[in-house]
């Protein structure tokens, strides 16, 4: 007689519950009247997965500043739908969705009357699948932990997340050859320019040979072939010419130009080992940005609102803030990079990932929320953002869709002004719009808050001034809170 299987594990119940607690609306963040907007309503379970039992037809409605018109319907099916609306007139909207007896809102979504050179995307570089041949034997349990391929999870990116770029980084030292081909082949297939765009990629680092102390980082790629080759190359942190930050480099570079290749150091503060970053090693080319917050925390400076946590129960998760290796650290150091935000999922959810192993992020005392990266690019293609990554055109939040622009007169954020251009005090723009009040609006210079404002409204207009001259080698960032405790951090602008 066959034996009952064992029962799933309390975590994995959790995840495929198929009852609906709540919804989530997702639009596009920008748009020109007359547009397509991309609109997804999903239907979540208590752990925040897509719960089945969500089915029917959901109202929606878009409101603005004259208040709230009928959209169509969306029908929902196995707890996700969607649906493409024209863009209104010039303005700032939500779209709100009702189910049942559950109702919820989007981020917003602003719109203007022209096409303007750049419009704002979401995405995630920094993300893994849960498990695959080459590494650990693995369960039917572990398999509904989350998307266990390549392709299903960039599928889930762009269709539930409904994030605009993606891509899956995984371990260098957990790919084997023919698997890096897969994925790469992969990433090639889901592109699409206009819809969702995906970039190749692993990620670099050692975390089993402790001696080691370079940091890891995720690698992308603007494409899928280089210098004549059938594929771009992976560079594993175990092999003699690539066990170093240096060797890394040097092989990037002599294999492709540094115009198609990104380098982004993460988790820089995270302790335990060779997981820190050292500010030694570093490329001004190919490290043209650095992840500011995952789920790990912030790495922008020590302590509070999101630090680096110690979990008692050691082991793999053993972590906690490793001083000295903070991005303010690097910049300190007169490294110039934009900030980007990650998910370091590991469950096959690029920008949501609902567990760490078998750790619910929304519940444990040491993960904190994923972090998601906003750019100005010029097209939803691989050149446009590609090379909005590369020009520092980039920011980061904690998971909400918070709009942000950041300036110093014509110099946007990422870029580099001569202190000779600039005539008397700096003087700093910064529009923002927000999913809450802004406790905060925070202008960092040189890692020093030298100008703050609030507003009890979401929106904001603000110009933020430096009581002194500028001078070569200065720095300034912008650091938003809300208060729902949501943020937002824009790339420096640099004073050469």
């Amino acid at each position: 007689m066959a034996q009952e299987p064992p029962p799933l594990p309390e975590v994995v119940q959790r995840l495929i519950d198929p009852e609906v607690t709540g919804l989530r609306v997702v639009t596009d963040s920008s748009a020109t009247y007359g547009d397509r907007v991309r609109v997804t309503v999903q239907a979540l379970n208590g752990i925040g997965a897509t719960a089945t039992d969500g089915a029917g037809t959901a109202a929606l409605s878009l409101v603005g500043a004259d208040g709230p018109s009928d959209l169509d319907s969306v029908q929902i099916d196995e707890g996700l739908g969607h649906l493409e609306i024209v863009a209104p007139e010039a303005g700032v909207y939500h779209i709100e969705a009702t189910l049942g007896g559950f109702h919820a809102g989007s981020d917003p979504l602003e719109v203007s009357v022209e096409p303007g050179p750049l419009s704002l995307y979401w995405g995630d570089v920094h993300s893994h699948i849960r498990e695959r041949p080459a590494q650990a034997l693995i369960s039917d349990a572990d398999l509904l932990m989350g998307p266990p391929t390549v392709g299903d999870a960039l599928a889930w990116a762009r269709d539930v997340a409904a994030i605009h770029f993606a891509t899956v980084s995984d371990h260098d030292l957990n790919l084997t050859d023919d698997e890096w081909a897969q994925q790469i082949e992969v990433h090639r297939r889901l592109n699409e320019s206009g819809r969702f765009v995906t970039f190749p990629g692993y990620e670099w680092g050692n975390s089993q040979d402790m001696s080691r102390n370079f940091g890891h980082r995720h690698i992308i790629y603007r494409r899928n072939r280089a210098r004549g080759i059938e594929q771009v190359p992976i560079f594993r942190s175990n092999e003699y010419a690539t066990h170093t930050a240096e060797g890394l480099f040097r092989a990037l570079r002599e294999a492709m130009p540094t115009a198609d290749v990104l380098s982004f150091p993460h988790h820089t503060a995270r302790g335990g080992g060779n997981t820190w970053m050292n500010w030694d090693y570093s490329d001004a080319e190919l490290e043209r940005c650095c992840e500011v917050f995952s789920i790990w925390g912030s790495s922008e400076k020590p302590g509070e609102p999101y630090p680096i946590k110690y979990l008692p129960s050691g082991g793999y998760f053993k972590t906690g803030e490793a001083r000295g290796h903070h991005l303010q650290d690097g910049l300190a150091r007169g490294w110039r990079f934009g900030f980007t935000g990650g998910s370091e999922s590991h469950d096959g959810r690029p920008s949501r990932p609902l567990v760490h192993g078998w750790h619910v992020i929304a519940e444990t005392d040491f993960l904190a929320p994923p972090g998601i990266t906003g750019v100005w690019a010029d097209s939803l293609t691989r050149d446009g953002i590609f090379d909005a990554l590369r020009a520092r055109r980039c920011y980061a939040t904690t998971g909400a869709r918070i709009i942000v622009r950041f300036s110093l007169g014509d110099t946007p954020m990422g870029g580099e002004i001569a202190a000779e251009e600039i005539s008397g005090p700096a003087e700093l723009q910064a529009e923002i719009i927000g999913t809450a009040a802004l406790s905060a609006i925070e202008l960092v210079k040189n890692n020093r808050e030298i100008a703050t404002v609030s507003s009890a409204d979401s929106r904001a207009s603000v110009t933020l001034s430096d009581a002194e001259p500028a001078r070569p080698g200065d720095y300034y960032y912008l650091r938003i809170t809300q208060a729902d405790g949501e943020m937002a951090w824009a790339s420096p602008v640099f004073i050469t």
